[in-house]
């Protein structure tokens, strides 16, 4: 049986790079080629590339969790044919090229959205599978401009295989956990802060996945979207509640660390993370409080008090400078 291109990673033009190429490492291996700047939440990198797979493209968007982390998805946009009316049958102009290299797709549908047709919206999509992997062809009602041109359709090849892609770096953070663990012992002393909600361990939302994630699960996730957040000491887990936060110094290095029952952001003196108080007022909410330390992120009631005293604490750390901020409960 022959394998499945999708499996050998993603496409720039003429290169294939590997699955578990990170979003720098792209950057680095393309300078000739012409980028844009990023943009939206996520770590992006819009690069040049003429055509992949056969078909012409107007320009590539890779997206990674974070600038030192792998390539999960590469977005490519598909400029209109000659005539293009926007009827879901063109979409075989696209079709039949990638079923020539992939076979058929494992699904099709043609969107039954009246009045779609003119209008940009997805009237045609098709999917190929690949184990971890999907190429998903989607083909709009008109040519719609985009940040390259006129595209009339759009091609996502996404990784999947969440335990893969972080494999490395779970490792490595699994590591650092249990470096951290050996020198956590009774000794440490924390200054513990009651909240007044309970905290949760870190999980990455994905509606794709109906149900919690593992134990496994989440420490891939964390590994791979929460850089610097790591599992926490075995002794603190036992005496920590789920309202409780721990601010503790870590023995034998210049450094303080935060944890919860489950996640530990550590705070070097020499590279304090970015630390922000923000205060959200009443909206179509009722507020609330959240301290964002790095990556690790605390929420409280809007007039519980432990958050902000939590912040003065971590103001008096060296080189650590609290940020704040006031917005509004959108939620």
């Amino acid at each position: 049986m022959s394998i499945s291109p999708l499996l050998t990673g993603f496409f720039l033009n003429e290169l294939t790079l590997p699955w578990g190429t990170t979003l720098a490492e792209v950057a680095d291996r393309v300078p000739d080629r012409a980028q844009w700047p990023p943009y939206g939440a996520r770590a992006t990198l819009l690069v040049a590339c003429p055509q992949v797979l056969g078909l012409a493209t107007t320009g590539c968007t890779l997206h990674a969790p974070s600038r030192h982390r792998p390539v999960l998805q590469a977005s490519y946009k598909l400029p209109p044919p000659p005539g293009y009316a926007g009827q879901p049958a063109e979409a075989q102009h696209w079709q039949q090229l990638l079923t020539a290299r992939l076979g058929p797709p494992a699904r099709v549908e043609a969107v039954a959205r009246p009045g779609a047709v003119g209008t940009g919206q997805v009237v045609y999509a098709a999917r190929w599978l690949a184990p971890g992997v999907q190429l998903a062809l989607a083909s709009y009602g008109a040519a719609r401009p985009e940040a390259h041109g006129l595209a009339a359709a759009g091609l996502s090849l996404e990784w999947e295989d969440e335990l893969a892609a972080t494999h490395p770096y779970a490792m490595a953070a699994a590591r650092e956990a249990a470096a951290l663990a050996a020198v956590a012992g009774p000794n440490v002393g924390p200054r513990v802060f009651q909240l007044a909600r309970p905290q949760a361990p870190y999980v990455h939302f994905d509606f794709r996945q109906p149900q919690p994630p593992s134990d496994e699960q989440r420490r891939a996730q964390r590994a791979l979207y929460c850089p610097n957040l790591l599992e926490t000491p075995p002794l603190l887990q036992q005496h920590l509640a789920a309202t409780e936060v721990a601010l503790w110094a870590v023995p034998g290095q210049a450094a303080s660390a935060v944890s919860t029952r489950w996640d530990t952001l550590v705070l070097p003196t020499a590279a304090p993370p970015h630390v922000e108080l923000l205060t959200a007022q009443p909206g179509r909410g009722p507020g609330y409080l959240q301290l964002a330390i790095g990556t690790l992120r605390l929420t409280d009631e809007l007039t519980a008090p432990t958050l902000p005293t939590l912040a003065a604490a971590l103001a008096q750390l060296p080189g650590v400078v609290v940020a704040r901020r006031e917005d509004y409960d959108g939620w």
